[in-house]
């Protein structure tokens, strides 16, 4: 990784935490998913970046994927445990961070946003380069599990590159036996989620989060202004005449694919957090902290 590429990844993370913050201080009762998300968005536009992915808001038992569709209508209520979700890019390099919030703050849920707060702060302090990923699960599930919570097993951090969100390693959220080491000059995402539930997540319905399909033929609107990144359709709307429905045509070409909500059992509730990190040879450094 020459230092170019360094310095992209360095200021995509700078606005992207912007963003996190500024997310988490619009997030109110009352306030609507819908603005949250445009204003959040917007501030990365006007920092010199484009958004990475469309601002996750994930309520209670859902742990990711929503993000709100145009004319959106919902609200943030009070003790609703909101999983924030966002990052930017600069010319496809990527950054991505989160954290949780109970709107309100009525302390309900204070124990599980520290559960997975600080099992990426111990999974961090403890980081080393040419790691084992399963040893970073452990730590993280060992700070989870002295909360009385459960790491969710099937949800964990990634690799990331230039285009590309989710690549080459997977992180897990225990110890799985994995013994794949970190690779030198790499950046990755920890991203734990902690749970009251059973620690396993499922497919919900879509959650208005869309990218092509990676068939052979890409269509040229989406390519030229989202590429393979993530994108919502909001965007989609502003650059492209009734874009509801020019994306249900893409869909049913099978050119494009929405995540689905991912979720727990109902009743459940769930924390995330996640840095971005540099992994050189003899240095770790967190680029959103």
């Amino acid at each position: 990784m020459d230092i170019s590429e360094i310095r992209k990844f360095e200021e995509a993370a700078k606005i992207g935490k912007k963003a996190l913050e500024l997310a988490l201080s619009l997030i109110e009762p009352g306030a609507y998913f819908y603005d949250v998300a445009e204003k959040t968005e917007a501030l990365i536009l006007e920092n010199g970046g484009k958004p990475a992915f469309p601002l996750n808001l994930s309520v209670d038992s859902d742990a990711a994927h929503y993000t709100p569709y145009t004319g959106d209508k919902t609200k943030f209520a009070t003790g609703q445990l909101v999983k924030v979700d966002i990052g930017a890019q600069i010319d496809g390099y990527p950054s991505d961070n989160a954290a949780t919030i109970e709107v309100g703050n009525t302390g309900k849920h204070s124990d599980l946003i520290d559960a997975s707060r600080n099992a990426l702060n111990n999974a961090i302090r403890n980081l080393r380069p040419t790691m084992k990923v399963g040893q970073i699960g452990a730590h993280i599930s060992k700070t989870i599990t002295s909360y009385g919570f459960k790491p969710i097993r099937n949800l964990g951090g990634h690799g990331i590159s230039r285009y590309d969100l989710h690549s080459r390693i997977f992180i897990p959220n225990y110890d799985d036996g994995n013994g794949r080491t970190l690779e030198k000059d790499s950046v990755i995402a920890i991203e734990p989620f902690a749970s009251t539930g059973t620690g396993m997540i499922h497919n919900g319905p879509g959650g208005n989060i869309y990218i092509l399909s990676g068939t052979t033929k890409r269509d040229e609107v989406i390519m030229k202004n989202f590429s393979t990144l993530p994108f919502a359709e909001r965007w989609l709307s502003k650059v492209e005449n009734n874009g509801q429905e020019y994306l249900k045509q893409m869909m049913k070409k099978k050119e494009v694919s929405q995540f689905p909500i991912l979720r727990e059992h109902r009743g459940v509730f769930i924390s995330q957090a996640e840095h971005t990190i540099l992994v050189r040879g003899d240095e770790i450094r967190v680029l959103t902290s």
